[in-house]
């Protein structure tokens, strides 16, 4: 299960430079997938920003000073519009395209922000925060699936994998937006000018859209052939209609949709009528509680009290530290990213997990030390511990968040599959929001302990089922957990609907040939 398969799509001829940057056709395409990317920054930027107004005193005072339960009604109450957004997010990407579910998200993420900067209380800023939800759950949904969707397939890992390293980028520009608009020590606009830098991606991405290509495989699901034609053309071989990956491309997605276009009535449960899909949802599922119950969540509650233990108590010193951190963070995911379609997967998932159980165990002991007789080594260990664990989460959990899943859900289960992950996500949020807190004044460093168990628990989940996605493209995944095993979308596809085919697929007048038998002819190039 864990060895990577050659990739098919190398065997044939491409009219692209082997540097992407020397092509001019991939140099517009990663431009157009940057830009959908954009749309997660305003996740990352709102996560760090509300955590710094809460140390302004114009928004305490325009919030009416709230208590600590407020407080976190204000940092879930995003969290409970993605819950909601979540669901029409789906059917919104599957009937309308990628672009609309994209341009849907970010006009809520705009009006949000709108409502959000403006507010002069209480209600109002919470209803700002819910639809900011919503507008996030919809670009969450929907961008993975459309940068996978559209990406080269010599890059699909690399680049889907940075979907999720822009959350550091919102956060870095948030913690730096939030310390130099602080110095505003009495004016509303000390929080008001973060709030509304939240607007600029929502709106560059809503000037972009309309010149961004639709996902190929949404096109050929609605018979738009030509159309998806012509996309792969222009950005996977510039411009060359008979280039032989592009119609490998094709033949092999209509390979795919030829099956699943018979079972549309199969609808949402899809995602659970076979065991096969069943397992698919399950490692969606676990992969995204891995990231959220890997421990790394509760350094921020951890990070700020070791600072102060140091002397290090200022808020402009802890914001630069802070903002050095979401720098540290933001590189490391970016080498994770890199590296998935180098050393694999399953591979990086693993690093990531090792990493992050020694970095665990170096806390938990420097943590019970420091509370038995505080000291600076103690502590300056402790917080050399918590980088490493970043580092270690970051590695893996931040690019591999919605890649991974994203490649595991084939095209019928994908828009689905990623809603009920999200929503799911969104509702442990939610939890652990209030379980962090009361679990860290109650039993102090021994949490940590419950976090190794949870790593260990995640080490021989991964070790045990998780697949490999180097090496294959979205179509030959189709075929996990098969009889057929990966490698054929017929087998994948026939199988997950209970649909027995023998021989090739006629469909809509077009002849579509089993990936086995066109592997059997790029062997012989």
């Amino acid at each position: 299960m864990g060895s990577p398969r050659q990739d098919v799509t190398k065997a044939l001829s491409n009219n692209t430079h082997e540097k992407w940057w020397k092509d001019p056709g991939m140099r517009r395409l990663n431009f157009m997938i940057v830009c959908v990317i954009t749309a997660q920054m305003t996740c990352g930027y709102d996560e760090a920003v509300v955590g710094n107004f809460q140390a302004m005193k114009p928004w305490l005072r325009d919030m009416s000073y709230p208590d600590a339960s407020h407080i976190g009604l204000i940092t879930t109450i995003i969290f409970v519009g993605g819950f909601i957004g979540s669901f029409p997010a789906s059917p919104v990407a599957d009937l309308y395209g990628r672009k609309a579910a994209m341009y849907i998200g970010s006009i809520f993420t705009l009006v949000g922000t709108i409502i959000q900067t403006s507010a002069f209380g209480y209600a109002q800023f919470m209803v700002g925060r819910c639809l900011l939800g919503v507008g996030i759950s919809f670009t969450c949904v929907a961008g993975p699936s459309m940068v996978a969707e559209l990406a080269h397939p010599r890059q699909r890992g690399t680049v889907l994998g940075f979907f999720n390293t822009f959350w550091y980028v919102g956060a870095i520009v948030a913690a730096w937006g939030s310390f130099g608009s602080g110095h505003l020590t009495t004016s509303s606009w000390s929080w008001r000018i973060p709030s509304l830098i939240q607007g600029v991606a929502p709106i560059f991405l809503m000037i972009m859209l309309p010149f961004m290509p639709e996902s190929p495989r949404f096109l050929l699901a609605k018979g738009r052939e030509q159309e998806a034609r012509k996309v792969l053309a222009e950005f996977h071989a510039n411009g060359s209609m008979d280039d032989e990956l592009v119609l490998h491309e094709i033949e092999e997605i209509n390979l795919a949709l030829a099956i699943e276009n018979q079972y549309r009535e199969v609808g949402w449960s899809v995602l659970w009528n076979t065991d096969a899909n069943r397992k698919k949802m399950g490692i969606a599922i676990s992969s995204f509680i891995l990231c959220l119950w890997c421990g790394q969540g509760v350094i921020s509650y951890y990070f700020s009290p070791l600072l102060t233990s140091l002397n290090i108590k200022s808020t402009n010193q802890q914001t630069g530290i802070n903002g050095g951190m979401q720098i540290w963070n933001f590189l490391i995911s970016i080498l994770g990213a890199c590296l998935a379609d180098k050393i694999g997967r399953r591979s990086l998932w693993l690093l990531s997990l090792f990493s992050m159980l020694g970095s665990n165990i170096g806390i938990t002991v420097t943590s019970a030390l420091f509370a038995k007789t505080p000291n600076n080594a103690t502590a300056y260990t402790a917080v050399v511990f918590l980088f490493l664990y970043n580092a270690g989460f970051n590695v893996a959990c931040n690019p591999l968040a919605y890649s991974y899943p994203t490649e595991i859900l084939p095209y019928s289960m994908r828009t689905k599959g990623l809603s009920v992950m999200v929503a799911i996500g969104q509702a442990l949020l939610i939890v652990s929001q209030y379980a962090n807190p009361v679990a860290i004044e109650n039993i102090g460093w021994k949490y940590w302990i419950f976090f190794m168990g949870m790593l260990v628990l995640f080490i021989a989940m991964v070790w045990f089922t998780y697949p490999e996605t180097k090496g294959l493209t979205l179509e030959e995944l189709a075929g996990l957990f098969e009889e057929g095993g990966v490698g054929s979308a017929v087998v994948g596809i026939e199988k997950m609907e209970g649909l027995e085919v023998d021989g090739d697929v006629e469909k809509g007048g077009m002849h579509v040939v089993g990936v086995a038998e066109k592997e059997k002819k790029i062997e012989k190039l």
